[in-house]
């Protein structure tokens, strides 16, 4: 699918403060309560349309 913006963000943190959980809700749509610690890195990617134009969203 193509888009007309793309927008990138970077969560840094403290460690097991929820940035995997967060990643998770927002890229699925669904929230896991318990999660393994994460080693490395993760990313992740939605579409959301805003005012009638595609708009990719990273993490």
């Amino acid at each position: 699918m193509s888009y007309d913006y793309l927008f990138k963000y970077i969560i840094i943190s403290n460690t097991s403060v929820g940035k995997s959980r967060l990643l998770l809700q927002f890229t699925n749509k669904r929230f896991q309560p318990v999660h393994d610690l994460t080693i490395g890195v993760e990313f992740g990617a939605r579409m959301v349309t805003i005012n009638a134009r595609p708009i990719k969203l990273q993490i």
